[in-house]
């Protein structure tokens, strides 16, 4: 009905190329006076209202974008060679072609590329035209009353079952899982990761014998990607199986810091008890959460050897620079320049080698691996320190996973002994190598991280509680740290 009343708008006699193109002209010119519409200036109810007719005018675009996808897919038959429309335009594939047409990213192509494959006409190994896969979903694409994302949802995960279960029986899951994203029943209409939820559950009742069939096609798609960026940061991707999430989630869990609510929620409370709330993001904990992992790791003996020796992080400094703490350092692990507080960090807990090279990059000397706590040390340091790192009650890093930090820097005289010792993790010892925060230890020889001035006295953070006079005294910290604000 909807193509139909789009088209009496138009010349009879016209051609559709000539339809087509004025049906997009004249949208495009409808759609960019909403250019002028401030979200800012609307009421409550007129701002959702606006918001929903917006959604409609997405799925739509969505819908006739599909379809458009799809119908390049056929014009760019492998078979028809250079003839093919995408190989035409330069393009290795249908998506390759959407995405320059477009300007959208691979990703939303591929996606769009897949879904047209289930729900657009597809013609028979002997040239005959077929029904799309998906008979339902590609209506409800057509007409706006879905889009990509609930579409999406519904053919990817029935797909899998097709061959296995009667067409009655996926027709019926269709239907339903389109009615409740649409509301068809009275309800309040369902979004798409909803709608996704149920997909599942649909596919479970209808295969229960596709269970372990698709915990292996699960397993054999788990990958994990590094790709270094230009800035010298590296971005991890990937997807892990059901059974690797079974295993890798509750370490996070125990790795991860038992505050586990919003900051905004709980500052008041910690302060009221002279703690700091948790300053990082919990995608930032997971991250140093991660780098721990890997780098106790690469301390095990069981860790596989390279040319001899464990997993090294090789770092090349001047010697003028190490010195004089400025500079920067550079490893083959990363393009980018490594801050030198890097270095002095990795000198706490690794083996340090001097190579002596001259100013034609011959190498003069070699020195011998000089390693600054012993395995017996760091052995001795969590029998005393605990379990986890001891920098901070609430960080519940595994000591096995820590680094040795000298309490009292090596280069300012500290010994590397278990009195001067202490266990942390990777991201307060990068906190303790940066300068700005100190640890001190009670009379009892419990350490205490010690933040900065700016860091205690945020105004944000409202009245701290300082320690009362029948607490230790020898817990305060140093006088250059003390919070001037008064007390409770």
């Amino acid at each position: 009905m909807q193509n139909a009343a789009v088209a009496s708008a138009f010349d009879p006699e016209e051609g559709p190329d000539a339809v087509a193109a004025r049906a997009a002209d004249n949208a495009l010119a409808g759609v960019a006076e909403l250019a002028s519409i401030d979200p800012t200036e609307l009421s409550a109810n007129a701002l959702l209202n606006y918001v929903g007719v917006l959604g409609n005018i997405t799925r739509l675009v969505e819908g006739r974008q599909v379809a458009n996808v799809g119908d390049i897919a056929r014009r760019s038959d492998t078979d028809a060679g250079f003839d093919g429309l995408a190989a035409r335009h330069g393009a290795k594939s249908p998506t390759a072609l959407f995405e320059t047409i477009t300007g959208a990213k691979n990703s939303t192509a591929y996606r769009y590329t897949k879904l047209a494959k289930h729900t657009t006409p597809r013609v028979s190994d002997t040239g005959l035209p077929l029904e799309p896969v998906f008979v339902q979903t590609a209506d409800a694409l057509a007409q706006g009353t879905i889009g990509l994302d609930v579409a999406e949802s519904i053919t990817s995960t029935l797909a899998p079952i097709l061959p296995r279960v009667a067409p009655e029986q996926i027709d019926w899951a269709e239907a339903t899982l389109i009615g409740n994203a649409t509301g068809a029943y009275g309800e309040v209409p369902l979004t798409a990761d909803a709608i996704r939820g149920q997909a599942r559950v649909f596919r479970v009742a209808l295969d229960p014998d596709g269970v372990e069939p698709t915990a292996e096609e699960l397993h054999e798609a788990r990958k994990l990607v590094f790709k270094h960026q230009d800035d010298g940061s590296m971005k991890i991707t990937g997807t892990l199986s059901p059974e690797q999430a079974a295993i890798v989630t509750p370490v996070f869990d125990a790795c991860m810091s038992k505050r586990t609510s919003p900051t905004f929620m709980e500052t008041e409370e910690l302060s009221a008890h002279g703690q700091e709330p948790e300053p990082r993001s919990k995608p930032q904990e997971r991250a140093d959460a991660f780098t721990a992992m890997i780098a106790g790791v690469g301390k095990m003996t069981s860790t596989p050897k390279l040319h001899g020796r464990g997993p090294t992080v090789m770092v090349t400094v001047k010697n003028e620079d190490l010195d004089a703490g400025t500079g920067a350092a550079w490893s083959p692990g990363t393009p980018a320049p490594l801050p030198m507080s890097f270095v002095t960090q990795m000198q706490c807990d690794g083996d340090t080698m001097n190579v002596t090279i001259d100013e034609h990059g011959d190498v003069l000397n070699l020195g011998t691996a000089q390693r600054l706590s012993t395995a017996k040390q760091r052995l001795a340091l969590i029998a005393r320190d605990g379990n986890t790192c001891a920098a901070a009650a609430d960080c519940d890093i595994p000591a096995w996973l820590c680094e040795a930090h000298h309490v009292q820097r090596w280069e300012n005289g500290g010994r590397t002994d278990v009195a001067n010792g202490l266990i942390v993790c990777w991201y307060h010892h990068r906190l303790l190598e940066r300068g700005e925060w100190s640890l001190t230890r009670d009379k009892n020889g419990h350490p205490r991280l010690i933040p900065p001035g700016w860091y205690v006295n945020r105004r944000y953070l409202g009245r701290r509680r300082r320690i009362t006079d029948n607490e230790d005294d020898d817990r305060d910290p140093p006088d250059d740290h003390r919070d001037t604000g008064p007390r409770t």
